[in-house]
């Protein structure tokens, strides 16, 4: 007697690519956003843990301790105009001993020691306003006008569009007058910044 051969038949076979196609269809924008909702996410925790990080050693050091902007990560960067995507925390005085002129300045200056430097993902934008926190031994900031970092928006292609849960696709960082940072994601606070300019706007 001859074997029963076992195997599919052509509408089992176009039913299964149907529904793997209809799976596909519904898992890949999902996992995309999820992709991308951990990359700002990663940023911003990034920016708000190396704020965290400068205050603290400025208060344990007894000395000034800068987070600023920069393009090379030895330097900081003066520009008004480009992202914050990189940023640098230093400490902000070559010899705690000896008072001079250029301590907590908010530039490197000959041998004062960078702390961290950080780089996010080129695939965001990342407007802000101010470019630099110079943070005292008492753990406050200096109110340096204009270049005092207060505000900063981590976005992608999405910008400040609403995502799921009803809140942004965006993330801001907010630094308050005394130096506390928070991450937010409430769409009135960031739409309302961006529709003020305060973080040069988003995609």
């Amino acid at each position: 007697m001859k074997a029963k051969q076992a195997g599919f038949t052509l509408i089992e076979l176009m039913f299964t690519i149907v529904v793997l196609a209809v799976l596909l269809g519904i898992g890949v924008p999902n996992f995309r956003d999820f992709v991308r909702n951990s990359r700002l996410t990663s940023a911003a925790n990034d920016l708000l843990t190396d704020v965290n990080l400068a205050r603290s050693e400025a208060v344990k050091r007894r000395v000034p301790v800068t987070l600023c902007k920069s393009a090379n990560g030895s330097s900081c960067d003066t520009s008004a105009t480009s992202p914050f995507r990189r940023w640098i925390v230093f400490v902000d005085d070559a010899d705690p001993a000896a008072n001079v002129a250029d301590d907590g300045d908010g530039e490197v200056d000959g041998s004062e020691p960078i702390l961290k430097d950080r780089t996010v993902s080129a695939t965001l934008t990342a407007p802000a306003a101010g470019r630099r926190l110079i943070y005292q031994p008492s753990g406050f900031p200096v109110a340096d006008g204009t270049d005092r970092l207060t505000r900063l928006l981590f976005c992608d292609a999405r910008g400040s569009a609403i995502s799921v849960g009803g809140v942004s696709a965006a993330r801001g960082v907010t630094v308050s007058a005394t130096g506390r940072a928070a991450v937010t994601r409430d769409k009135a606070v960031i739409e309302a910044t961006v529709a003020s300019g305060g973080f040069g706007g988003c995609p």
